[in-house]
């Protein structure tokens, strides 16, 4: 279906008697187009996005972010309505989003915790002074090593989970933050 038709072109129809389907599409394609990263533009955060939304829901001849909504305003603006149930479901799928992060961030953690405990195995094999208990460590670090992992890069493998754990957790509370914007967004 072609976004002109969406919008009414070119029977010129306007506002309430676009059919709800055909809203629909329009706001989740304008969202799509603004949120996604695309070779010419950096990607917006999700919150801006719905504001930009926002202002098309105003019935003001204003030049919005993008010209494509700009071009049609005067065909027929966003309906409010509509633009509410993204907000729920950009929320419900921010909140999924970082529900599969803190799983993510607690094997993350478990990982650590892990890589931590063979450290302190090499560090006492390194100040261990019978060759017995040296091999005592070595081997205790062999059994907890998992595939790809051995003594020569686990030092490298904890710091690359460390950094992402890192990450994970900036995502969250960014993610978060993003939620207590959008619910505090009025249409």
């Amino acid at each position: 279906m072609n976004v002109l038709m969406v919008l009414g072109y070119p029977n010129g129809i306007t506002k309430k008697e676009i059919p709800y389907f055909a809203q629909i599409i329009h706001i989740a394609d304008v969202f799509d187009a603004i949120v996604t990263k695309r070779q010419y533009t950096t990607h917006v955060d999700i919150s801006e996005t719905l504001k930009i939304l926002i202002k098309d829901t105003l019935p003001t001849r204003q030049t919005v972010a993008l010209d494509l909504l700009s071009s049609y305003s005067r065909l027929g603006k966003i309906n409010p309505r509509i633009l509410k149930v993204l907000f729920k479901v950009v929320i419900d799928d921010t909140i999924y989003e970082i529900s599969c992060t803190s799983q993510y961030v607690s094997y993350l953690k478990e990982q650590i915790k892990r890589l931590t405990k063979i450290q302190k195995y090499d560090e006492k094999m390194q100040i261990a002074k019978r060759q017995t208990e040296k091999d005592y460590y070595k081997d205790y670090m062999r059994l907890m090593f998992e595939p790809g992992e051995n003594y020569e890069n686990y030092n490298s493998v904890l710091k690359e989970y460390n950094e992402a754990l890192d990450m994970k957790e900036e995502l969250i509370d960014k993610l978060n933050n993003e939620i207590t914007i959008i619910k505090s967004l009025k249409t």
